[in-house]
């Protein structure tokens, strides 16, 4: 019964840190950023400290020896405090020590951006639609709304065709 609540924990530690890592930048780093003891992965982007955590996970799901178990489980620990200190300070890297993104990844992230400012200036305007009082306001404000709709919509077809480039190139999104 407590293996299974440390794997239910595990897991869930693991699919917040995937949420947290996705929400960064992940370029390559001149350097790897964890200790070799750590990370026995030679990669400098967070998603290949993160897919070597995934795969301690499972093999803590399918290991059977008891001391092996409490060191797998010790071991994912610690990797993923590392990894979610890591993803915190991503904004605290002075320029010259962050992740070096491709074009692509840079353009993803800057329409990412627009996605988001244009679905909070949406918000908005639903709000202020629903406390519309005259009809002309009513009017304006539906007339805002599709317009920002459409923006909205071309956004996400720069985003879906970014990803795809991304995703033949093999760049982790």
């Amino acid at each position: 019964m407590a293996d299974a609540t440390t794997q239910q924990r595990l897991a869930a530690c693991l699919a917040a840190l995937q949420a947290q890592i996705a929400r960064h930048p992940d370029g390559r780093c001149r350097t790897p950023r964890f200790d070799r003891q750590l990370f026995s992965t030679a990669g400098t982007r967070l998603a290949d400290y993160l897919q070597e955590t995934e795969r301690n996970l499972q093999l803590f799901c399918a290991c059977d020896n008891a001391q092996e178990r409490v060191w797998l489980a010790d071991k994912l620990v610690n990797q993923i405090a590392a990894l979610q200190r890591e993803a915190s300070t991503q904004q605290l890297r002075l320029r010259r020590e962050r992740p070096i993104a491709s074009p692509r990844q840079q353009k993803l992230e800057e329409y990412r951006e627009y996605e988001r400012r244009l679905q909070a200036m949406i918000d908005q305007r639903e709000q202020r639609l629903a406390l519309a009082e005259s009809l002309a306001q009513q009017q304006q404000l539906k007339q805002d709304l599709e317009v920002l709709e459409g923006r909205m919509a071309r956004c996400r077809q720069a985003i879906s065709a970014v990803s795809w480039a991304l995703s033949l190139r093999g760049d982790a999104l």
